[in-house]
């Protein structure tokens, strides 16, 4: 299994992976939104046997009061339901922990 950035062409593949993890489109619609609208993503994908299976989003937070703190909420994160409890959605947040956006 490699972890890798998102790219372009990943995208569709996010989506239908977010769709079928959860019982609405609502998480995959929030992933859209935010790609649009954030700076400073970092969106990561589980790629296995060159099949994009899993997707964890960081995408920007602020704290009121704190406007010089940089945080970052994880949220949302999918795997393939029956890839599921096999450790790809733990790698891909362990990655996203040690990669630093780029404000």
């Amino acid at each position: 299994m490699e972890i890798r950035a998102e790219s372009i062409r990943d995208q569709s593949r996010i989506r239908l992976i977010h769709e079928s993890a959860f019982d609405t489109p609502a998480e995959a619609d929030l992933v859209d939104s935010l790609r649009e609208q954030a700076a400073s993503l970092i969106s990561l994908v589980a790629e296995q046997n060159g099949e994009v299976v899993g997707h964890v989003l960081f995408s920007p937070v602020t704290l009121e009061g704190h406007p010089n703190l940089n945080l970052m909420g994880l949220a949302p994160m999918a795997v393939y339901p029956d890839l599921q409890h096999r450790g790809i959605g733990s790698a891909l947040v362990n990655a996203g922990l040690g990669h630093r956006a780029i404000a």
